[in-house]
């Protein structure tokens, strides 16, 4: 950040000595996100840095990309009067970790490190295939996931051979679609097949405009059944999961056999099938094949057990362990703005929930904050909050400046920062 040196010499000529920088006057940077996601070949790619309010003030702006100073140059470059990046023709190599600095008269600003990532599929060359199964016994339709980023949303649609835009979505409760793509009938009937019409495995995907066709199936027939239908057959169940605060987690439990079988969910032995409105239920168009918690909490780790009975065959059951983490997530963090009186203690606060614990560093102007009589970070942690309060002691005009926190553990991380005034 050597640039940046006269620069913050003339700015310290002013802050340092004493002078006066209303509250309302000083500049913030606008909040970055954490990720950011382009396509090659698409006109541009754009990284905002900018302060929430226009200013007349000058303010030098820099950024970095994997740690090391980033011009922009050739197809990149920066609008006037803010940060904000603009790449045109982005590519392959414009990915990477990226963080914007600003010199305003207060100090440095610095946005969180911002990951751009180009979105990509690997579009796989399809061939129609075609089966006859057994009428009444189960069957799957594979549909292999490609290599991508990010990972895309799979889907099943009934197509007519013929006329492409004739389609519909399955919804029968007897077929269900599981995390690795494969379309799990639990039990084939006449009216699943058709010659006329093809079971087609679809990705969406940022990556592509339109549906990615993966896989593509016509079940012309069914040939007849000999033997009993009834036993029940594992097709396909979680293993032992991790589940994210805050986000779905599913739980498949997909067994075959005729009639088909709704199974009965529990955790730590206490039924959980609950209703439809419920956050955790097994009423998601599965017929109970999928536990589904709409909203992952902590609370959720524990053992689910699955019981299968369609009251003919044995009765199955299986047991799923789901661990439960937590990316950082501020409980109580900094304001965008402060003010104080030279002479005074202040405190900032940082305080943060994650799973594993976070590790938190504070940041003033951009660079790390050292630890003596005159900044000290009060820190402790309690279950899966961290309290790592800053306090100022005896502030003056030059502790004027920004202050960030950063939260971080291996589900994510956190920035906020501040910008402390002294008067």
């Amino acid at each position: 950040m050597s640039r940046f040196l006269p620069y913050f010499l003339a700015v310290c000529v002013a802050v340092c000595s004493g002078a006066k920088l209303p509250l309302q006057d000083a500049q913030i940077l606008k909040e970055a996100p954490e990720e950011v996601i382009f396509r090659a070949g698409k006109p541009e790619l754009v990284l905002e840095c900018a302060t929430e309010d226009k200013s007349q003030a000058p303010i030098r702006y820099s950024w970095f990309k994997n740690g090391q100073l980033f011009e922009p140059s050739g197809e990149v470059s920066q609008r006037d009067n803010e940060g904000t990046l603009v790449f045109k023709n982005p590519k392959k190599d414009d990915e990477g970790k990226y963080q914007c600095f600003a010199q305003t008269e207060a100090g440095i600003a610095s946005t969180r490190i911002i990951n751009v990532k180009l979105a990509f599929i690997d579009i796989p060359k399809v061939t129609l295939q075609n089966h006859k199964p057994i009428e009444g016994k189960l069957y799957q339709l594979d549909c292999e996931i490609p290599n991508s980023y990010p990972k895309p949303e799979i889907q099943w649609i009934y197509q007519s051979v013929s006329d492409p835009s004739i389609s519909r979505n399955i919804l029968d409760k007897r077929i269900t679609l599981s995390p690795n793509g494969v379309l799990y009938f639990s039990n084939v009937t006449k009216e699943d097949t058709s010659a006329d019409h093809k079971y087609v495995c679809v990705a969406k995907t940022p990556a592509h405009d339109g549906d990615v066709v993966l896989a593509e199936h016509v079940m012309e027939d069914v040939q007849p059944s000999s033997g009993s239908n009834s036993e029940l057959v594992l097709q396909y169940v979680s293993n032992d999961i991790v589940g994210q605060v805050g986000k779905v987690t599913m739980i498949y439990c997909i067994y075959g056999g005729t009639p088909l079988a709704h199974p009965d969910w529990y955790k730590d032995g206490k039924n959980v099938n609950n209703s439809p409105k419920d956050r955790v239920t097994r009423y998601n168009r599965t017929a109970g094949k999928r536990l589904l918690i709409k909203e992952t909490w902590l609370e959720d780790e524990g053992n689910y057990t699955c019981i299968v009975d369609n009251e003919v065959g044995k009765p199955q059951e299986h047991t799923i362990s789901v661990r439960v983490v937590s990316a950082p997530e501020f409980t109580k963090k900094p304001e965008p703005k402060d003010s104080t009186v030279s002479g005074r203690d202040v405190t900032i606060p940082c305080q943060v929930a994650a799973l594993p614990v976070a590790k938190i560093t504070w940041t003033y102007n951009a660079k790390s904050l050292p630890e003596n009589d005159k900044l000290v970070i009060s820190q402790t942690t309690q279950g899966n909050i961290t309290v790592a309060d800053l306090t100022i002691k005896n502030v003056q005009n030059s502790d004027t400046g920004y202050y960030g926190c950063r939260a971080t553990n291996q589900h994510g991380d956190i920035y906020a920062e501040t910008l402390l005034i002294v008067q």
